[in-house]
C-alpha cells in the first residue's frame, strides 16, 4: 500500500503500490508503472553528473477522480480510478493474501484501459541537483535520502512485501544497478 513519504515541495505525499494485482505506482497525483520507474533509476545510476530528463507519467489532477483507497480496500466506496481498479481486483479476503504480486505487469493493459477516462499522459521533467542533493520529479522535489527511501520501498515490494519474498526481475536489476552505482543520488 502507498505510504506517506516526505518531499521538499509538498510535505508528506502518498507514494507506492496501491493494489497488489498491478505494478502501477502512485506518487500523489502521478501514476507510472514500476518497471518503467526501475528502468529510469537504472539509467540514472550510470550518470556521473547532474542532468535533466523527462519521463512519461499518467496524471490525475482532480483528487476526486483518483478515488478513495480506504473505501475501496474495505469495499464501501468505489469512486474514481482507484475504485474502478478495486472493482476489478478486490482486496484479498485474508491477510495472508495481502502480498504484492511480482507478476502484476501482466494486468497492465487492463489497468491502462481503466485509467483512460481518469488520467492524461504527460511528460514530467526530472531535474538532478548535485549541489542541493535533490531530485525534482515533475512538480515534486525530494532530497537524496527521501528518494532513496522510495527506491527501497519499490525494492521491498511496498508495505506488504513481494509475494514469496521474490521481486520481479526488473526490480532485481534496479537493485543491482543502485548497489553498484557511484552516482551521488544513490550513495
Amino acid at each position: 500500500m502507498p505510504i506517506a513519504f516526505s518531499s521538499l515541495s509538498h510535505g508528506r505525499i502518498a507514494v507506492g503500490f496501491f493494489n497488489i494485482e498491478t505494478d502501477l505506482l502512485l506518487m500523489d497525483r502521478y501514476f507510472f508503472f514500476a518497471s518503467d520507474f526501475c528502468d529510469w533509476v537504472i539509467a540514472w545510476t550510470g550518470e556521473d553528473n547532474c542532468r535533466a530528463d523527462a519521463q512519461l507519467v499518467y496524471s490525475i489532477q482532480n483528487p476526486d477522480m483518483i478515488g478513495n483507497l480506504a473505501g475501496a480496500i474495505y469495499g464501501y466506496e468505489y469512486s474514481g480510478f482507484i475504485g474502478e481498479v478495486y472493482k476489478r481486483f478486490p482486496f484479498p479476503k485474508t491477510q495472508a493474501g495481502f502480498k504484492q504480486k511480482p507478476d502484476g505487469s501482466q494486468n497492465r493493459e487492463i489497468i491502462k484501459k481503466i485509467m483512460r477516462p481518469f488520467a492524461n499522459q504527460k511528460r514530467v521533467k526530472v531535474i538532478f541537483s548535485k549541489t542541493a542533493r535533490t531530485i525534482g520529479f515533475g512538480e515534486y522535489v525530494f532530497q537524496q535520502a527521501q528518494f532513496q527511501e522510495i527506491v527501497s520501498y519499490v525494492e521491498d515490494g511496498g508495505m506488504p512485501g513481494w509475494l514469496d519474498g521474490k521481486a520481479p526481475s526488473y526490480v532485481q536489476k534496479m537493485s543491482a544497478a543502485v548497489g553498484g552505482s557511484k552516482h551521488w543520488l544513490f550513495t
